[in-house]
């Protein structure tokens, strides 16, 4: 077994914690608004920013797969910056559905609430995608054909830039259009990414 591998698979259970622990969370508070349905007023955009967050837990997992062969994924800072980046992914995902669910509990009131915070904690997120996307592609940026590289970088870039536009605008409508378009960059991005 390649000495890559190895540390792959050390570091890999810590990852796999922090990765289940962000989708047993939000698998936890929809089971709880599941079985206090009556009780709650549904509302989508709640739950579609909640998909969302639970995409990017299934995403992360493909890209740490994916770098599991580079050499600069084993050192401490790198591996404090991917915990770091994941803790930042598993409070997104505490923050995209409630956890109490007493009493009634109106889910476009707790999106509207809960906004600024949730969209915070995603724009950091995509601001340190961006940066590891940094790490790793400009190794190879160079080396690839002008549209593929601007691919990629519009593919990081974009997420961020869409984040920051729903931590500011108040519109339902925009929410709506920015979480389509966060989906459409995920769907074309990772559509043909494979675990082999």
């Amino acid at each position: 077994m390649p000495p890559e591998t190895r540390a792959f698979e050390y570091a890999m259970g810590v990852f796999a914690v922090l990765i289940g622990l962000a989708v047993a969370d939000i698998a936890n508070s929809f089971h709880r608004l599941m079985r206090s349905r009556p009780a709650v007023r549904w509302d989508p955009l709640a739950l579609t920013a909640a998909l969302y967050t639970l995409c990017m837990c299934v995403y992360m997992w493909f890209d740490i797969w994916f770098v599991r062969h580079f050499d600069a994924t084993r050192n401490f800072l790198f591996y404090l910056a991917l915990v770091a980046q994941l803790f930042v992914l598993f409070l997104a995902a505490a923050a995209s559905l409630p956890d109490e669910t007493h009493g009634p509990l109106d889910l476009r009131d707790y999106y509207a609430k809960n906004r600024r915070y949730f969209w915070s904690l995603i724009t950091v997120f995509q601001f340190g995608y961006l940066m590891f996307g940094i790490y790793f592609v400009n190794s190879y940026i160079g080396r690839l054909p002008y549209w593929v590289g601007a691919r990629l970088w519009a593919q990081m870039v974009a997420p961020l830039a869409i984040s920051v536009a729903l931590l500011v605008l108040r519109s339902r409508i925009a929410h709506y259009v920015g979480l389509a378009l966060m989906f459409v960059v995920m769907v074309f991005h990772y559509a043909r990414v494979q675990i082999n």
